[in-house]
């Protein structure tokens, strides 16, 4: 009939686009790019982004030098476009054109470069007709328009689909890409489409005279439903390419006797419906989740659920997605979509409002919870107990967050866990080698003891199935194909066919490889132990990967000043708003002076040890350290050598005897008489960065310090519990697991000797003795995780030191000092808080001084405050922009003067 050769026309035009595309594959294998950008002209094509002459323009430019692939393409344009190619090789667009009064006119024909959509458009009635927006490659008869049409044959649009080219190049991709480790199955596709187009055109150059009519659509659905095996996606949409063959798709029970189902979508589904799929795909990421979606539709398929019950299985899977959701209650159509509503608002929906409720507003417990609004009608439920309305929950709501909605970041692996995870990822695959071989090998050896008992001649007919002998297809192909490589699918023929032959040969080359491969992971198992050995320390420390050089910057004179300058500016802003007196701009808490000695201690051997440092700067250097600071901290003077006497005249003897006082009841008690009281110091910047950098020494050292405490005390209770549980007989004695595993090495220095231990190794650090490699793996070896602290210690060393250079040698610092004394001397320079009223003039008059002399820095309030045993160190910036021309001293007193204060206390005298 015409229906049935019309159908067997567009049926040809699929097998000659699949060929088409073959055939652009073979001509440009040598440059892959060209037939890419050919897949993405088609794509943007479907996408709208160009017009046909568009995409005939830029194909006739990509195939040009190829005249008959540009000529190939004209099977696929729309009715009236065509393109020609002349001697000169320019191809030109022959595109329709119709007269304003609706008669057929010439064919307009313009070059291919100059092509417009100006003639495409029909913004007017008696413009030319709008050509098809897409290049359709109809599957079916396709006549469903209201519009006439040239041909005579109209079957009903129920019956029809249309299907596009790059459907198909679609199609095929996809196949290829599924089966990148099987070519085979690839290449054998491609030669069944190959037979069957050969066939169906040599049945039509016979025009039927031949007696056997070619491969039917039932086998040829057959043969490719038994080659893609367990991929149901793929032959749903092979369904669409042979239509009639409806056997096999009962064979393969796609079939429905539903009007409206996803067995007629898989038959005859439209691009939408396939482009539908492919969103879902790519959206769940999940191949098992995709699969646990088609089971649901193929349930609705079998009329195992109602299209209520379908769109409920559903919801979980396509609920995030309105979207998709929207369009899939489309698909099942206005009756099932009446039966979803109905069926949803009888079991899930009574009493309202179920779908209504914003539960993004609602309120929250955790992040997986939200509660029901107080105007949310219950569902009515008449079985329930008093038990049941006490315990049951109806409030909450579960509210999970899937894990493509978390906006948690997990932190990234450092070097040595990727190095870890390397070797384990190395050390897997040389495993699963090993055991597939090893379980090749069992099954062989099982198939040649079967083979021993029988006799010559039934040898001869033993034959083995795909598995081998086996009870898997796969795990003994990848044994003979890792071993064999391209010569496996001949060895597995052989094995097939031959056992008795093959068996014995295969097996002995799989037992040497067996061998072979074993010893290999003995020497693999030394490289793999010393590599563990090097990076699980360093695993498990992810802050000292970032901490070194985040510290350098954080520890450079800039840094330190751009600090305090932004805290001077936010409190200049509150203050503005606020008003108030200010607090000091930092503050920083000494909690045991036995640091500073510490501190003191290594800064003094550097000092020592420095060959650019001349002596009389290292003897002025070593006074501030030892006497100088400890002074401004209420601390212990340190000790100097007879040419090293801090000669300080201004210092009072009982000042001296104060700050030297030793243990005991009596230090107690003068400890407690210090309580409350402080120093007063101006500073410059240079003093500013030294101060600075001495509190970052000392709090690390006291980090330091404390964790070692803490390991310690740690370590005895575990020692006590061990113990204790092994008296009691309810454990063996323990060890530590991870040197039993030869991750870390004993540690070589006892548990209570840490921190004396850390302050040796930092100087044989400062020495050149210690490698600085060496020194974070020891620290990590003892502090773990917390080492990481006292990687730079020696940088702030080395930076406290060349500040000090600068105190010494510097004018302005020298100032600074001798101006600090002069005021200590009279009582400006601190004392008791409980006096400090008292002070307040001559503190005044300090700081104007000080102001003067740093004229040309910035100049800084520093506190030294005891309470308590600790000491505090504040720090303020000056606004030295309004200093007074005189001393604040002088100017109260002439005022006093000038009122004649002391006249009238002459007269009282």
């Amino acid at each position: 009939t015409a229906y049935t050769s019309l159908q067997l026309t567009m049926q040809s035009k699929v097998e000659d686009a699949l060929s088409y595309l073959d055939q652009v594959k073979i001509r440009f294998a040598n440059d892959p790019g060209i037939y890419n950008k050919f897949l993405d002209i088609m794509k943007e094509f479907k996408s709208q982004s160009i017009d046909t002459p568009g995409v005939i323009n830029r194909v006739s430019q990509l195939f040009h030098g190829h005249p008959d692939l540009v000529l190939g393409f004209n099977a696929f344009l729309p009715p009236g476009y065509r393109i020609e190619v002349p001697k000169n090789g320019v191809a030109f667009l022959q595109s329709p054109v119709t007269a304003a009064n609706n008669e057929a006119g010439p064919a307009q024909t313009s070059e291919v470069k100059a092509a417009s959509s100006e003639s495409l458009s029909s913004s007017t009635p008696a413009g030319p007709p709008e050509p098809p927006s897409r290049l359709s490659l109809p599957l079916t008869s396709r006549e469903s328009q209201n519009q006439a049409t040239t041909s005579s044959v109209s079957p009903p649009a129920s019956e029809t689909s249309p299907v596009e080219f790059d459907s198909a190049i679609s199609y095929v991709n996809k196949i290829k890409n599924r089966f990148l480790d099987h070519p085979e199955i690839y290449r054998a596709f491609l030669e069944i489409l190959h037979t069957y187009q050969k066939e169906q055109l040599e049945v039509k150059e016979s025009r039927g005279n031949r007696s056997s009519s070619g491969m039917t659509e039932d086998e040829v659905f057959s043969k490719v439903a038994s080659l893609f095996k367990g991929q149901e996606d793929l032959l749903a949409e092979f369904g669409q390419f042979l239509p009639d063959a409806k056997r096999s798709l009962k064979k393969m029970k796609y079939s429905c006797t539903k009007d409206q189902s996803f067995a007629s979508v898989g038959k005859h589904g439209v691009l939408r419906e396939f482009s539908f799929f492919d969103k879902v795909r790519r959206l769940f990421k999940s191949q098992e989740v995709y699969e646990n979606f088609l089971r649901c539709i193929a349930l609705f398929n079998q009329e195992v659920v109602s299209g209520a019950e379908l769109l409920q299985l559903v919801t979980p899977f396509l609920g995030k997605f309105p979207e998709l959701y929207t369009q899939f209650k489309s698909f099942l159509g206005d009756k099932e979509l009446s039966h979803v509503v109905s069926g949803l608002s009888d079991r899930y929906m009574e009493g309202g409002g179920g779908r209504e409720v914003d539960y993004a507003s609602c309120k929250r417990l955790g992040s997986s919870y939200r509660a029901l609004p107080k105007t949310y009608q219950q569902p009515k439920c008449s079985g329930r107990t008093a038990l049941c309305k006490e315990v049951l929950n109806d409030t909450w709501v579960s509210f999970p967050s899937w894990s493509e909605d978390s906006t948690f970041v997990s932190s990234k692996k450092t070097p040595y866990e990727e190095q870890l995870h390397r070797c384990e990822d190395e050390r897997f695959e040389l495993d699963v080698v090993l055991e597939t071989n090893l379980a090749t090998i069992r099954v062989l050896e099982s198939v040649q003891k079967k083979l021993s008992r029988l006799s010559p001649e039934d040898q001869d007919r033993f034959r083995l199935d795909d598995c081998l002998g086996g009870t898997s297809e796969v795990i003994q192909r990848r044994a003979v194909y890792r071993i064999y490589g391209d010569k496996a699918p001949e060895i597995i023929e052989g094995l097939k066919r031959s056992p008795a032959t093959a068996v014995p040969v295969v097996l002995k080359r799989l037992k040497a490889k067996e061998e072979e491969w074993r010893d290999a992971q003995q020497g693999f198992n030394k490289i793999w132990r010393e590599q563990y050995e090097k990076a699980y320390l360093k695993s498990l420390d992810h802050q000292g990967v970032n901490f070194k050089q985040n510290d350098m910057k954080a520890l450079r004179s800039k840094s330190l000043l751009n600090e305090i300058e932004s805290v001077y500016d936010e409190r200049q802003e509150q203050s503005t708003e606020e008003g108030g007196v200010g607090e000091p701009h930092m503050v920083f808490t000494y909690e045991d002076k036995q640091i500073l000695e510490d501190a003191a201690s290594l800064i003094i051997y550097h000092v020592k040890r420095q060959p650019t440092i001349h002596k009389d700067d290292k003897d002025h250097i070593k006074r501030i350290i030892q006497h100088f600071v400890p002074d401004l901290f209420f601390s212990r003077r340190g000790e100097l050598s007879d040419t090293e006497d801090w000669t300080d005249e201004e210092v009072e003897p009982e000042e001296v005897v104060e700050r030297g006082i030793g243990g005991g009841a009596a230090a107690a008690a003068h400890q407690k008489e210090m309580d409350g009281i402080y120093n007063l110091f101006f500073v410059n910047n240079n003093w500013y960065f030294f101060l600075r950098l001495h509190q970052t020494l000392c709090s690390r050292l006291l980090r330091v310090y404390r964790q070692a405490e803490r390991q310690l005390l740690e370590h005895r209770a575990e020692q006590s519990r061990e113990r204790l549980l092994v008296a009691e007989g309810r454990r063996e004695k323990a060890c530590d697991l991870a040197m039993e595993l030869r991750l870390k090495q004993p540690s070589e220095v006892e548990l209570e000797e840490y921190y004396p231990a850390f302050l040796d190794m930092v100087r044989s650090l400062l020495d050149g003795n210690l490698d600085s490699t060496q020194y974070e793996d020891t620290l990590r070896e003892m502090f773990t995780i917390h080492a990481y602290i006292g990687f730079t210690i020696d940088k702030v060393i080395h930076n406290i030191i060349r500040q000090l250079q600068h105190l010494v040698s510097d004018e302005v610092c020298l100032q600074v000092v001798d101006l600090y004394l002069a005021e200590r001397k009279r009582g400006a320079a601190g004392g008791n808080l409980s006096s400090q009223c008292v002070r307040s003039a001559w503190e005044t008059s300090f700081q104007w001084k000080a102001e003067r002399v740093m004229a040309e820095e910035n100049c800084f309030k520093v506190m030294f405050l005891q309470n308590k045993g600790h000491v505090t160190m504040t720090v303020e910036l000056l606004d030295t922009e309004e200093a007074q021309a005189d001393d604040p001293l002088d100017v109260q007193v002439n005022t006093l003067l000038q009122n004649g204060l002391f006249r009238c206390l002459n007269k009282i005298i």
